[in-house]
């Protein structure tokens, strides 16, 4: 398979779970989403191969693989936007949108100015009704901290599934489920509660 063999060609001998293949509404396109790693010792990162037909030969048209935190984060992205049947824009046309943050670890190529829409309030704010867990990633992601009832957060960012990306003092510190806090606008600056 042309995926199979993008994705050897970035990880040696690799061993691959929940593969998936599904059409595009683009014509003559597929993905194949899943996760791989290379060694029993290794994660499984996430990755997403866009496979593109003319006539009967396929073509590797983009391969993305999550080995790192950010790298994993736009591969989320793509999959949620590619892994399913009819998945990915109605044309072939790229679509400009916004990628998740970096790590605060890393730095951006070039900074990316990010206009907010007229009227907006400046800060959004999310306030655990109980006890919140703060975790790495949404959907399963490890718990790194945990704010107690009434804590304040800002929130900086979302996934599908009910997920916000909270921070603090402006830094994004994890993903918290939308059961677990109200969202509300806020024009003051905020700051997290112990």
């Amino acid at each position: 398979m042309v995926a199979e063999a993008a994705l050897r060609g970035r990880v040696r001998t690799a061993e691959m779970r929940g593969v998936q293949v599904f059409s595009q509404a683009v014509p003559d396109s597929m993905v194949v989403c899943g996760r791989a790693r290379a060694a029993s010792n290794e994660a499984y990162a996430p990755y997403v191969a866009i496979i593109g037909f003319e006539g009967q030969t396929a073509r590797v048209a983009s391969f993305q693989m999550g080995t790192t935190g950010a790298e994993a984060s736009r591969v989320f992205v793509e999959m949620v936007d590619r892994c399913f049947e009819g998945g990915g824009p109605a044309t072939a046309r790229a679509v400009a949108r916004a990628v998740p943050p970096l790590p605060n670890n890393a730095q951006p190529e070039a900074p990316v100015a990010q206009a907010e829409p007229a009227g907006a309030p400046a800060i959004r704010v999310a306030t655990a009704r109980t006890g919140a867990n703060i975790r790495n990633a949404p959907r399963g992601g490890d718990v790194v901290r945990s704010v107690s009832a009434g804590g304040r957060l800002e929130v900086v960012g979302e996934a599908p599934g009910g997920w916000y990306q909270v921070a603090q003092a402006g830094s994004p510190i994890g993903w918290v489920h939308s059961s677990v806090i109200d969202v509300s606008a806020a024009s003051a600056q905020v700051s997290e509660r112990r």
